[in-house]
């Protein structure tokens, strides 16, 4: 009885420890865009994914990341600053206001109407003159999508065109920088299995290398030890 017990008891614990040793999976699966997006705002504006966390468990879309980082940059003001006057209930239009800029800085310099969810907020600056713009009113909708879209156009280096087809599909953010992130190569994690790939690769033709120049040296032995057999049959 005793043995058995002894038994069950190591068997649960194997079961336990089971999942620990479990290699990590590389897919990060549905979080994967979220990491692209989360790359593109550390990376273009300088939001530290420690800050990124905090701000995410303090009720942050992942949508407003690029604003804050945007406005914080844009205000000379920290991220934390911005983030706790949007939850205050300051829209991202009046918080830019606050700080003496305004909607001068949201605009998008798109070639042609990019029509929804862009086109009505980018016809008020087409039919506003540049002089009022001032006066002009935009949802926290309207700052989001336009934001988004300048970050994406700076991150990845597309043109804005590209990055509304990707939005005419129906897809989110998150989504869109995903697509772009491998479009352009700056997908890091993708990067980074290839990169490794490309080692293994590199690795066994260095393996393969070492075994054809072993194959020359073993050549070369023959050679040489049949050699004093040639001199011996003419002695």
């Amino acid at each position: 009885m005793a043995w058995t017990v002894k038994c069950l008891t190591v068997a649960t614990a194997l079961a336990l420890l089971a999942p620990a040793a479990a290699p990590v999976r590389a897919d990060l699966g549905p979080l994967e865009p979220i990491a692209d997006l989360h790359r593109a705002v550390r990376e273009s504006l300088g939001l530290p994914e420690p800050l990124i966390v905090r701000l995410l468990e303090q009720g942050a879309p992942h949508e407003h990341l690029p604003v804050i980082g945007f406005l914080a940059r844009e205000l000379a003001q920290p991220p934390e600053v911005i983030f706790d006057l949007h939850r205050s209930g300051v829209s991202f239009l009046d918080i830019s206001l606050r700080f003496g800029r305004g909607p001068e800085i949201f605009y998008v310099p798109f070639a042609a109407d990019p029509g929804p969810p862009y086109g009505k907020a980018w016809g008020y600056y087409k039919k506003t003159p540049r002089a009022r713009w001032s006066s002009i009113r935009l949802t926290d909708v309207d700052v989001v999508n336009f934001v988004n879209v300048r970050v994406c156009h700076d991150h990845y280096g597309v043109g804005y065109d590209r990055i509304v087809a990707q939005r005419r599909k129906g897809k989110g953010f998150a989504d869109v920088h995903r697509a772009l992130a491998l479009e352009t190569g700056k997908h890091g994690h993708a990067k980074g299995v290839k990169g490794k790939e490309a080692g293994k690769g590199g690795a066994k033709g260095k393996e393969t290398a070492k075994g054809g120049a072993k194959g020359k040296e073993t050549g070369k032995g023959k050679k040489k030890g049949g050699a004093p057999g040639k001199g011996g049959g003419k002695g």
